[in-house]
């Protein structure tokens, strides 16, 4: 089996569509096609990392570089937030709702937001959760909770000429443009707002 093989098969076994995933990672339809084909040699080190994430893979078994699929790992209980303002700490003392676990080993400063909006659907509707880590290094590409503008959004976030492009999934919302941002962590795994009730 070779890698886009792999990814056809978890695409397959996770109910998704070559459309629904393309809009996950931010690419075309047409791109995933390629991927699943072998046509695609050297795949983005953040595209590997967002589809072993959704997928709850190993990139070395992504890649088939490994044939074991993982085993079930421990759980982490992390903070659910409400809202999202200043810090971790601040939104901690402000916006706590509950401790949800999620089924796998996750990263320091891991915490949950509950989605308000629909700016990022397919990925999050109003009342899903984005699991959101504070430790990470931005890649252009990435889905980041940011501060633009005096406002707490989560976009793609894509290294421009003269700055960065702010991209919602929904198509509904205009690309934006800015200078002025603020990172505050990187989504890496978007859960229905049922898994949690």
């Amino acid at each position: 089996m070779n890698m886009g093989e792999r990814i056809k098969q978890l695409r397959i076994a996770n109910g998704l569509t070559q459309e629904e995933l393309g809009k996950y990672i931010g690419v075309q339809k047409a791109a995933i096609r390629k991927y699943e084909k072998g046509e695609v040699q050297n795949m983005k080190r953040s595209s590997i990392e967002i589809l072993s994430n959704l997928f709850k893979v190993s990139p070395s078994y992504l890649m088939c570089i490994e044939d074991e699929y993982p085993k079930e790992q421990s759980s982490t209980s992390i903070p659910l937030l409400s809202d999202f303002k200043e810090n971790l700490k601040i939104s901690f003392n402000q916006f706590f709702i509950k401790n949800i676990t999620i089924n796998e080993l996750l990263p320091n400063n891991t915490f949950a937001l509950q989605i308000k909006d629909n700016s990022m659907l397919p990925l999050l509707g109003i009342g899903d959760i984005a699991i959101i880590s504070a430790d990470f290094k931005y890649e252009s590409g990435q889905t980041c909770l940011i501060l633009t503008n005096n406002i707490y959004m989560i976009r793609k976030v894509t290294k421009a000429k003269d700055g960065f492009e702010l991209q919602a999934m929904n198509p509904y919302y205009p690309i934006e443009k800015t200078k002025d941002l603020e990172f505050f962590g990187k989504v890496i795994r978007a859960e229905n707002q049922s898994a949690f009730k």
